[in-house]
């Protein structure tokens, strides 16, 4: 063996670089492509190869990290599974990779169960990661042992590396990107894909800044030049308010934390603190957090100033904290620091590269198709002749030859002959033929001028991003206080189950819907609940989704209102036909709900609406009575006094709803089964509030469940939301011309909502 004489320090540089390429490239550093380092990508591939899709059932831990690596990654099977583990927790990432099944640790460094115990599978959003990789889109190169390939880098339709960030410390430098909002990067995509010369600033026109799973607060503005640079800083607080106690102390509530704050951790500090007498005002720190969000209460003693010890808190723990950003990361082999165009540009290019090589795939896929379908045609248009000339061969060597020379085809195409069954034979099964020769051509000649028309695969890009944006767009989690506008308005809807989201999730929702409202950032929300209990949530909560923790497990929402923008008094109503009328200034700003009227036994509150003095009211009850009265007989009255009766109900019959009439002089009644008539406010006479008031349902067998007012000016949008959970927009005008009888109490009511085998839960006017 020859020995070779080398200089220490040669062999040492040269072994170090060699180390800390393999260390940059192979662990610590993600591909620009799709946002993954080496191990997160094996897993996610090796969980492809296992079929774990979200359809299917979880496996094993112990099972994904031992095929991971004994195929694709020979190192620990801790390192690999404490990868897998942190893909499947969304208080780390923004969109997880993974859904996990089991302990997966938790925001308070609780470490997750053993790999023999937790389960996983892929979700939904990763299989936009790996969608066409068996397309040829990406390249395969041999694993560790070269037993089998594996892909170099994902296809990746999301843009992964801004919306789920990374961190890593590789030997000479390290990364750190914070995750986006995938909506607002997908349209910043959509941008650079029409105007290739975008700047920084346009492109931050749609991505507004880094947007955390556990939310929070960014300090002041995001600077263009963290993006112009790739490298900065980024502070970002916890959400948290300041309430006034039953007693009239202050206390704080924390909601939302910063990125990568252990929960624990945090509340330890500021007990430390609180000990040692740098925060006195605290008498008492309480982790109230549960499934459905983070809430820590911090009561302070009785003089003390919330807003005071807000600041020092801020200051003290990491309530505040700084994100560092140093956006570097694999372009091709190569470890480079990028700025928010370089990034959006490396993938825009990865996409071009895949949708081409998907359609080379496709176009030869096609073209061999439709190379043996012509064949088969060529052969059934004189298939007495090729039948007699296979009997007449020795084997299927011999008649392949005299099929290839007799009839001018190729060694594939009369293979297809000699595999052909004779139920193909058919007239039907020659037109299917025909049909598909047909589609093969139209697809090549598609695929043909994606191929050469650059144009047509950037149209392509745009549609795909936008696909995929609008099916897992969410709600920005992190605001930005300089992106804050008092006088700017947001839309919100309430579900029964007291859930509170922007109106852009509607479409996913599968929730009865109650209510609809619009507020500012710097405004709240009451809830009502059927057992009379009002909520309150803040405005900024509730514009990034909200959910109001009520009391009573049998406890849902009824109705909402925004006490800044709503009339003097509210009305409340129950099922049993009593009312009560309290001035808004008795709602108090109680997360834990407060407790706004006495019920008897069996009696829920059913609707609520605001009033004036001197406007009329209708009470409308399920089977059809009206009962018009003056607000004037409904003395305003106190939480602690009982509602006064407003109508006077016969035996199985409910309330359902109470309108104030203003300036209205039409009536459009709804039932639960899609059936409504139109009905003047004049015809409905005036009573005393312990009437029974006036009948006006024809069908008994109907069930009212609204009664909208209008007049015949209005332009009014009906959002129907149904007991299964299904809501749709109408037009009151396009449903009133469905109506075919005039407006009248007498006329019978007509089916003009298909609803099907539903029922109409609420209407809620938009």
């Amino acid at each position: 063996m020859e020995i070779l004489e080398i200089p220490i320090e040669e062999e040492a540089k040269q072994s170090y670089l060699d180390y800390a390429m393999s260390v940059i490239v192979g662990r610590a550093i993600p591909d620009v492509r799709d946002g993954l380092k080496p191990v997160q990508r094996r897993i996610l591939y090796s969980m492809y190869e296992m079929d774990l899709t979200p359809d299917k059932p979880f496996k094993k831990c112990a099972r994904i990290v031992g095929d991971t690596m004994g195929r694709y990654h020979p190192h620990g099977d801790q390192a690999i599974y404490d990868a897998l583990v942190r893909m499947a927790q969304d208080f780390n990432l923004r969109y997880p990779l993974v859904i996990g099944q089991g302990n997966f640790g938790s925001i308070d460094g609780d470490p997750p169960a053993a790999m023999r115990y937790t389960e996983a599978k892929l979700s939904k959003i990763t299989l936009s990661l790996l969608e066409d990789i068996e397309n040829d889109t990406v390249d395969f190169l041999p694993n560790f042992d070269e037993s089998v390939l594996e892909p170099q880098v994902l296809p990746a339709r999301m843009p992964n590396l801004l919306c789920n960030g990374t961190t890593g410390i590789a030997v000479g430098l390290a990364t750190s990107i914070p995750p986006h909002n995938l909506k607002e990067v997908c349209d910043a995509l959509v941008l650079l894909a029409q105007n290739h010369d975008a700047s920084v600033e346009e492109l931050m026109q749609h991505i507004k800044g880094p947007d955390f799973p556990t939310g929070g607060t960014i300090v002041g503005e995001v600077s263009s030049e963290i993006y112009k640079t790739g490298k900065g800083q980024i502070t970002i607080q916890a959400k948290a308010r300041v309430e006034k106690t039953s007693s009239g102390r202050e206390q704080i509530i924390i909601t939302e934390i910063p990125y990568m704050v252990n929960k624990a951790e945090l509340i330890k500090k500021i007990a430390e603190l609180a000990r040692a007498g740098k925060l006195k005002e605290i008498s008492d720190l309480r982790d109230e957090s549960d499934k459905e969000g983070i809430r820590i209460v911090i009561e302070l003693k009785r003089d003390a100033k919330g807003e005071a010890v807000l600041k020092k808190l801020y200051k003290n723990t990491p309530l505040r904290k700084n994100f560092p950003v140093n956006m570097v990361a694999l372009v091709g082999l190569e470890p480079k620091l990028l700025n928010l165009k370089d990034i959006l540009t490396e993938f825009f290019k990865h996409r071009l590269n895949v949708i081409y090589r998907r359609t080379e795939f496709f176009l030869k896929k096609a073209e061999d198709r439709l190379h043996i379908v012509e064949g088969l045609l060529v052969c059934i248009k004189d298939i007495d002749k090729v039948i007699e000339t296979i009997r007449a061969s020795e084997d299927a060597e011999d008649a392949k030859q005299k099929l290839m020379f007799g009839w001018a085809i190729t060694e594939k195409q009369a293979r297809a002959i000699l595999d052909l069954r004779l139920q193909r034979l058919t007239s039907l099964e020659t037109s299917k033929l025909q049909k598909e020769q047909e589609e093969l051509v139209q697809n090549i000649k598609t695929y043909k001028h994606i191929l050469e028309d650059r144009q047509e695969r950037v149209s392509i890009f745009i549609k795909e991003t936008k696909e995929l944006s609008e099916r897992f767009k969410d709600p920005r989690k992190t605001f930005i206080e300089g992106m804050i506008k008092e006088d700017v308005y947001v839309d919100v809807f309430i579900t029964k189950n007291g859930f509170v989201k922007p109106i852009e999730l509607l479409d996913q929702e599968t929730s009865p819907i109650i209510n609809v409202a619009r507020l500012k950032y710097t405004e709240g929300l009451f809830v009502i609940s059927n057992k009379g209990r009002v909520y309150w949530t803040a405005g900024s909560e509730a514009l990034s989704g909200s959910v109001i923790h009520m009391k009573d497990n049998d406890e849902f929402a009824v109705g909402a209102f925004v006490r800044e923008q709503h009339l003097s008094r509210l009305l409340i109503l129950t099922n049993q036909g009593y009312l009560k009328k309290i001035p808004l200034v008795e709602f108090e700003y109680k997360v834990q709900g407060f407790q706004i009227m006495k019920l008897s036994e069996g009696e829920e509150v059913v609707y609520i609406t605001g009033s004036q003095d001197e406007t009329e009211i209708l009470i409308i009850t399920k089977k059809g009575f009206i009962n018009r009265i003056q607000t004037q007989d409904i003395g305003a009255s106190t939480s602690a006094s009982k509602p006064l009766q407003c109508i006077k109900l016969n035996e199985n019959d409910e309330t359902v709803c109470v309108k104030s009439l203003e300036d209205k002089v039409l009536g459009l009644l709804i039932t639960q089964e899609g059936y409504a008539k139109k009905i003047k406010i004049e015809d409905i006479p005036k009573k005393s509030r312990t009437a029974q008031g006036t009948n006006v349902l024809r069908q008994k067998t109907l069930n009212v469940c609204d009664f909208i007012l209008y007049n015949d000016s209005d332009d009014i949008e009906l959002l129907v939301s149904t007991f299964n959970g299904a809501h749709f927009n109408l037009d009151i005008k396009s449903l009133i011309q469905n109506i075919k009888v005039p407006a009248g109490i007498g006329v019978p009511e007509e089916k003009v909502i298909d609803i099907k085998d539903d029922k109409i839960y609420r209407t809620v006017v938009l």
